[in-house]
């Protein structure tokens, strides 16, 4: 038998500073799964509403944290009376789930709660509990940290933008940004608060929408050009996983841009950066007002009265506070770009650019490319810094695109550069792209890709081309001749950025010689996978047009993709088209290729005894 009551008990985690404890949790096995309760503080209880500390909090909207001061939302002797303390009987607004081993919730239950026993930690005291088996909390924080990483796993298989690198310090917030963690945060415990936290904020939504309840609730939506948050999400893994620097600077710059800023509203969009349905903001209403308006209208309904709320006051709510973020998010912004640009004039006027942090000296070289006016030695120490491979994406394309005066010899080495590694020039024409359009780049409306088989020319052998789109204005590469698709495409993009540098070309084609159109002998060897045999066969010119669709139907854990090839057999005139099925994509494209291969093959024996079949 327990010798406490789950349901009372409960761990606050939080900063070292933290004097405003408003949740805490537990949790308990149940079976393979989990039973798990998140206490929040009863501010409801403490503040009237409309009274004159509710009216100071709207005003405020939330507790502001700052370097050498704090300025809370609610008054002072409101904060201590509210906050949870250690073993002191607490009222509070309960969140009680059941999960199954996968992470799904199969029950859950919202109203008033108690919390009666409980203990404080800081994030990296959780994360010591949840792997020292001798530390008294450790059954409870290991079984917690199992539990965030379920619903972590859950959330990453749906398709959320979840992202934690404790090593580098760096992680996606709810809108799909990257952040960085403050040192206190780089360890399994913040995992745990943010998963027990967002499990509960997704659970009273579903409540409330299951109920007719109009709350603040939370939504999100990415830009329309932003992308699959899943091919993000894999993205924002390999980069993390290689190391790559400038490759991780210009994939949270490209997701800041794409990311809209979440917004609080009395009906339901959903929430994208999470990939949830529903979402809302409960658990911290001592430090949001949103959550304290939300709490009076869950507490009102789990007790059986009426909201203290019209939903014409909840709208007006929401855009009071939408406004108020958005006009804090523009001073904010204005303020660092005033300081930053003070900060960079007086780097420029030190000129001792080798012993700047590369943050600062990328102020100083982007103030600097834009003046058209480099002070010396800023050229040689970003020579410098090229060389020692610490030059990042950004910097690399506003020197390599619009460096003049002092530049000019390290733009002839960039280019150079570019040349070795072509597989670059990609990223510096969404640069490119980027400054024109001021915002995100579409590949839908503004890169127009042209990528072709050859079959003029003794094969395989493929053709690229790239055009850029924006206002009225269309720039094409030259196209370039490769023996695969990608190298062709490198070489294009090669071409261009040379051109919009207005650098000499280094670009090149590959040798080839021209298809000598002569009786010989066309079938390719029997051992050749069928994909690459028909793809031989579309360069020789025996089939054109050639394209491969697909499809995929079925759950995910058990998914048939289709794919279906098609293309017009030169020998005889007639279209054919296959289809072929498989567990993945290229298992697909094989038996498709199969079929379209032997009639391929049929149609080159037919052409060759001059037989056709009937019109």
């Amino acid at each position: 038998m327990a010798e406490h009551n789950p349901a009372e008990c409960g761990v606050m985690i939080d900063a070292a500073t933290t004097v405003d404890r408003d949740d805490a949790v537990w949790i308990e096995p149940l079976g393979d799964g989990f039973e798990v309760w998140i206490h929040i503080a009863r501010a409801a209880d403490h503040v009237r509403t409309g009274g004159p500390t509710d009216t100071e909090a709207r005003a405020r909207v939330h507790t502001r944290y700052r370097a050498d001061h704090t300025r809370h939302m609610l008054p002072a002797p409101v904060v201590e009376a509210v906050s949870l303390t250690p073993d002191h009987p607490c009222d509070t607004f309960t969140v009680h789930l059941r999960i199954d081993p996968a992470g799904r919730v199969v029950d859950a239950e919202l109203g008033p709660g108690r919390l009666t026993r409980s203990w404080t930690m800081t994030h990296a005291e959780a994360a010591t509990a949840a792997t020292d088996p001798a530390h008294p909390r450790h059954d409870t924080l290991a079984l917690a940290l199992r539990f965030a990483q379920t619903m972590l796993a859950a959330r990453r298989n749906a398709g959320a933008l979840a992202f934690y690198d404790l090593l580098s310090g760096f992680a996606t917030n709810e809108e799909g940004q990257i952040v960085r963690l403050d040192s206190g945060e780089r360890n399994s415990g913040y995992i745990i608060v943010q998963e027990f936290m967002i499990a509960a904020n997704s659970q009273i939504a579903a409540w409330a929408v299951r109920e007719d309840l109009p709350i603040l609730f939370r939504n999100h939506r990415l830009a329309a050009v932003a992308g699959d948050p899943a091919e993000l999400r894999d993205e924002l893994d390999a980069v993390a996983a290689a190391g790559d620097g400038a490759a991780f600077e210009m994939l949270r710059s490209r997701m800041k841009m794409v990311s809209r800023a979440a917004t609080y509203g009395p009906t339901v969009h959903g929430h994208h950066g999470l990939q949830l349905p529903v979402y809302t903001h409960a658990t911290s209403p001592i430090r949001r007002y949103p959550d304290l308006v939300t709490q009076r209208i869950l507490l009102a309904a789990a007790l059986g009265h009426p909201s203290p709320y019209t939903p014409e006051e909840i709208a007006e709510t929401a855009a009071h506070v939408n406004d108020s973020l958005d006009a804090e998010r523009r001073a904010k912004a204005e303020y660092f770009k005033q300081r930053a640009q003070a900060e960079t004039a007086r780097h420029v006027q030190a000129a001792d650019f080798a012993t700047l942090p590369y943050k600062q000296f990328s102020r100083v070289l982007q103030f600097a490319v834009e003046r058209g006016d480099a002070p010396p030695g800023l050229a040689a120490d970003t020579a410098r810094r090229l060389d020692a491979r610490e030059l990042q994406l950004r910097e690399f394309a506003s020197v390599y695109l619009y460096g003049g005066g002092e530049f000019a010899p390290l733009r002839e080495r960039m280019n150079r550069r570019l040349a070795r590694e072509p597989q670059q020039a990609q990223s510096v024409v969404n640069v490119y792209l980027q400054d024109r359009l001021g915002g995100p780049v579409s590949n839908e409306t503004n890169v127009h890709w042209t990528v072709e088989p050859e079959p003029a020319y003794e094969g395989p052998l493929f053709s690229a081309r790239v055009a850029l789109t924006y206002g009225d204005t269309r720039i094409e590469s030259p196209k370039r001749l490769q023996r695969n698709k990608k190298d062709a495409r490198n070489q294009a993009a090669l071409a261009l950025v040379a051109m919009l540098a207005g650098l000499p070309d280094l670009s090149a084609d590959v040798v080839a010689k021209p298809r000598v159109d002569v009786q010989r002998k066309l079938l390719v060897d029997a051992a050749v996978n069928p994909a690459e045999a028909v793809q031989i066969y579309a360069a020789r010119g025996a089939v054109e047009g050639l394209a491969w669709e697909f499809s995929v139907d079925g759950p995910s854990h058990e998914r048939v993709f289709t794919c279906t090839a098609e293309g017009r057999l030169r020998a005889t005139g007639e279209l054919a088209a296959t289809e072929g099925k498989g567990p993945t994509k290229q298992a697909a494209k094989t038996a498709a290729s199969a079929e379209l291969r032997v009639l391929i093959e049929a149609g080159l024996a037919l052409g060759e005894t001059g037989e056709r079949s009937p019109a």
